[in-house]
């Protein structure tokens, strides 16, 4: 089934609503499902460059199987369900909701009849009808699943339910290995400082998944508590009796610097050192010193060459030559750097050549 839904082309259309920090989003996407093309569009409320992992925006929120699914058009049916654990909602033996089976996730199966889900579900009217009707949906991009892939999002949703003045913050720290594979960053703190500066700890599990039952309120968020990894950081915000989620995509913190002076001994500002990794691949950087001759970049994991390229200032073109660490003119004489995960190497430091007329 998951094959017959492909990704073809999509357009994103974001507007600002009145009321920050929340976001009105519109996303369009062109799909190919069953041999046809089709639009999958969702438009609602979100909040901005965060996830929510609670129940804010729905309607109905449970766990339930599918009692039937009945074909109302080609690419939508009309689900039968019949909740188990309702988290949102009043209780009831049977809700009917509709799903667009193409518009899924491209990672979710098509919902089908006797299967057991987590279900989100959004209210939506349409004013067509005197009744000014409501109908429940399976929206696009919720974060509805089969049970056998919920446990997490179940958890947080029960402690949430538990909850009476205060708010969760979760999310997940990973990192990279190699230049596809995501793996969770295991017994790994997390900080969240609130306003007043009080400070906040939570450790990621085997999964990487970290939680905060907090106070409403604003919090500055970081994984950047120790060295090895870094992640950019955050400032989010907990509501009452809700969750937010934020991930952190960690890089190793492994770094290069040192300082480049004049042959006189003076800072040599705003020289180009040119950062070649050798291995496990062949990739380069430049960066350049700032007024005082230092120069400082980040480097995942390998094995480097480092070298400053110079040009005369006043006669661009006419002199231009490269040092390599530790001081040799060709690459072959360069001594290779290994830089492991976590390590800074600080003593990278060079004293340039004096021009070929003064040598």
């Amino acid at each position: 089934m998951l094959a017959w839904r492909k990704w073809r082309t999509g357009l994103f259309t974001l507007a600002v609503a009145c009321v920050v920090p929340f976001l009105s989003a519109e996303l369009v996407e062109f799909r190919e499902y069953h041999g046809r093309q089709i639009q999958c569009v969702h438009s609602g409320i979100r909040r901005s460059s965060e996830k929510t992992c609670g129940t804010y925006g729905y309607a109905r929120v449970f766990t339930g199987t599918v009692k039937s699914a009945t074909e109302v058009s080609f690419t939508e049916e009309r689900l039968e369900l019949i909740p188990d654990e309702v988290f949102l909602g009043s209780p009831a033996r049977e809700v009917t909701a509709i799903v667009n089976q193409a518009c899924l996730p491209l990672d979710r199966p098509e919902v089908k009849a006797g299967d057991k889900w987590l279900f989100y579900l959004q209210s939506h009217t349409f004013p067509e009808t005197d009744e000014k009707e409501l109908e429940l949906v399976l929206p696009y991009d919720s974060p509805s699943k089969p049970l056998s892939i919920a446990q997490e999002d179940i958890a947080i949703l029960r402690h949430q339910f538990r909850l009476a003045e205060a708010g969760i913050l979760s999310g997940r720290v990973t990192r990279m290995e190699g230049k596809t594979r995501v793996i969770p960053v295991r017994a790994w703190r997390v900080t969240a400082t609130s306003s007043d500066k009080s400070e906040f700890n939570a450790i990621t599990d085997d999964k990487g998944h970290f939680e905060f039952e907090l106070a409403p309120g604003s919090y500055h968020l970081s994984a950047n508590t120790q060295r090895g990894l870094w992640a950019p950081e955050t400032q989010t915000f907990v509501w009452k009796r809700d969750c937010t989620s934020f991930d952190f995509l960690a890089h190793a913190d492994g770094k290069f610097s040192g300082v480049v002076t004049t042959p006189e001994g003076k800072p040599a500002r705003h020289a180009e050192v040119a950062i070649l990794q050798i291995a496990p691949v062949s990739e380069s950087v430049k960066v350049t010193t700032d007024v005082h001759g230092r120069f400082e970049v980040g480097a995942h994991p390998g094995a480097y060459i480092i070298g400053v390229d110079i040009l005369d200032s006043k006669m661009p073109g006419e002199w231009q030559l490269r040092v390599y660490y530790p001081g040799v003119f060709t690459q072959v004489q360069a001594k290779p750097i290994f830089l492991h995960e976590g390590k800074w190497q600080s003593d990278i430091n060079f004293i340039l050549p004096p021009p070929p007329d003064k040598q």
